[in-house]
């Protein structure tokens, strides 16, 4: 009889991978899927599509993150809708018809039909779950009265649509047919004819439109400005929708701004209000900035479309007369140095403010005034202010640190002799800002020394954005380590952005980013052409884009930028 043949000893990578098997086996794993599921959502799209084909669980998993939002102009066959929807169509919560990487991209193969048959495509199919629906163009072409929002999307709760060929009228009643929708958005197209304008401007049948909605109105409306001769449609949307809560108008005329402001002067339910208006001239006081007209605004956004010689400041004289204890966010294109005093007493929970380009040179913000800001506004968690430079007058300097910190910079003893920057250190005392929660700073115009900078730095804890320019202009001034010595290792700053800095400033600026190591990315936008010598030999130099780029015809390239990576 033969004696079994005995199996041959297993080798230690196999008896390492079977013990694994095993543990794996009666070890539940440690992670739950929660855990997993909030991993993927800080995932980019790639890394989910990944993630997707690793494994059935991981598919499983990710579908509903990868798939919930699509950007319809990424696919460029339209045959991808009815893969989608025959797979994914629960997990679709909303449908743009734009590209990932900007807004206002469309790729270059779309072209009229081929959209119009994209947009068919998508929209005529069942999205049981969809939400949102955001639509780049809308033409004329596109019958939207045979898209049926109420069986397709029966959960659809806003719509956007940008350059639109239609009137708002049409837009209104087809989304008017879904049963939740409390979000319209509608923008003109800015190429539309004199016979079309004229057609759109029939604010009668608007009206009747809202005088549709029953009391199930919108709660957010964005419209451009029609010319209201009776009166009539401007004021209806306030008596007709009780539920608005954000109305946004643009394209406003100078001319018609202040029977405007008339017909939105009585109390009503909005608590954002946005005004775009296009004007050459003076602009009247908006009569419609009270407390008793809107109790409940906490955002305000004043944008102009103007050149340097109009004066828009008069249009906030009203809004400053008045308290605004529930004032959150203010947006303006010009706000005097008279009226950032004010802010303080009249706007004391303000928390975002942003003055956007357009201010004229005498009405620009002082020192005062922003010292004003950042000793008064106590909830202050982002500040805006961009502003041309201008020899006129007092302007933004790094002083109101040292003023309010009641501290000196480094004194200069002799031409010949290096400043005492070996000795210098910042003042390390209780912050004299009351914004203690300051995230996000930008003073875009105002150009500060590099102690200014590291004081200011020093008395912001909390900062995690700054945008400034740099111009120290000390011969023989270094960077020591002394300087961030302990505040810097406690920082939060994590983005540092340089509008303008002279070339003699950069080997100071690669020094401050190496005595902070909390700062992630650090980039140099402007209009000079620098080039910078890497100290270490192992690191290649970095040069910045050519001035050639500037001038082409691509407008994404709008300046030269230097990135600064340790």
């Amino acid at each position: 009889m033969a004696l079994p043949i005995a199996a041959p000893p297993a080798t230690k990578r196999e008896l390492s991978v079977a013990s694994l098997k095993e543990y794996t086996s009666r070890m539940p794993s440690k992670l739950t899927t929660a855990v997993y599921r909030r991993v993927a959502q800080y995932c980019d799209t790639r890394t989910r599509r990944q993630l997707a084909q690793v494994s059935q669980s991981w598919r499983l998993l990710v579908s509903p993150l990868l798939w919930e939002t699509i950007h319809v102009y990424d696919y460029m066959d339209a045959s991808v809708a009815a893969h989608v929807h025959k797979h994914y169509r629960d997990h679709v919560r909303h449908i743009q018809f734009q590209t990932r990487r900007s807004r206002r991209d469309v790729p270059k193969w779309l072209d009229s039909p081929t959209e119009i048959a994209m947009f068919g495509a998508w929209l005529e199919m069942e999205w049981p779950r969809l939400e949102t629906l955001f639509i780049r163009f809308l033409y004329t072409p596109v019958d939207i009265r045979a898209i049926d929002l109420a069986r397709n999307m029966p959960l659809l709760t806003a719509i956007s649509v940008e350059n639109s060929y239609l009137p708002w009228r049409d837009v209104a009643k087809w989304a008017m047919t879904a049963p939740f929708i409390n979000d319209l958005s509608v923008t003109y197209a800015k190429d539309l004819k004199e016979c079309d304008k004229q057609r759109f401007a029939h604010l009668l049948a608007d009206y009747n439109v809202l005088q549709a909605t029953r009391g199930n109105g919108f709660s957010r409306l964005r419209m451009q400005y029609q010319p209201d001769e009776m009166g009539i449609f401007y004021a209806s949307i306030l008596r007709t929708q009780p539920k608005l809560r954000e109305l946004r108008i643009d394209s406003i005329p100078a001319a018609h701004l202040e029977a405007l402001a008339k017909q939105l002067a009585f109390p009503s339910s909005i608590e954002t209000l946005c005004l775009g208006v296009e004007t050459t001239e003076t602009l009247p006081p908006l009569a419609c900035l009270t407390p008793r007209a809107l109790p409940r605004l906490s955002r305000l956004m004043v944008r102009c479309n103007t050149n340097p010689l109009s004066q828009c400041h008069i249009a906030l004289d009203e809004f400053v007369k008045h308290e605004w204890p529930r004032m959150r966010s203010l947006v303006v294109s010009v706000l005097t140095n008279e009226q950032c005093q004010k802010l303080p007493q009249i706007c004391p929970n303000l928390e975002v403010l942003v003055v956007q380009p357009g201010s004229p040179a005498e009405r620009q913000i002082h020192n005062s005034g922003l010292e004003s800001m950042l000793l008064g506004l106590h909830r202050l968690r982002r500040l805006h202010i961009v502003q041309q430079i201008s020899p006129i007058g007092e302007m933004l300097s790094d002083a109101f640190i040292w003023k309010a910190t009641r501290y000196e910079p480094p004194k200069v003893f002799s031409l010949r002799k290096s400043r005492r920057w070996d000795v210098w250190a910042p003042k390390l005392a209780s912050s004299p800002w009351a914004c203690g929660n300051l995230q996000d700073l930008s003073l875009c115009g105002v150009y500060l020394s590099f102690p200014a900078l590291i004081q200011l730095l020093s008395t912001m804890p909390r900062l995690s954005s700054l945008k400034v320019s740099i111009r120290t202009g000390a011969v023989g001034a270094t960077i020591t380590a002394r300087m961030f010595e302990p505040w810097g290792r406690h920082s939060r700053l994590r983005s540092l952005v340089v509008d303008d800095i002279n070339e003699a400033d950069l080997p100071r600026l690669r020094q401050f980013c190496e005595f902070m190591p909390c700062i992630r990315s650090c980039r140099i936008t402007s209009q000079k052409e620098f080039s910078i010598v890497s100290d270490h030999p192992s690191k290649p130099p970095q040069t910045t884009v050519p001035s050639s780029i500037k001038e082409s015809t691509d407008p994404s390239f709008t300046d030269s930028t230097v990135s600064l990576k340790r």
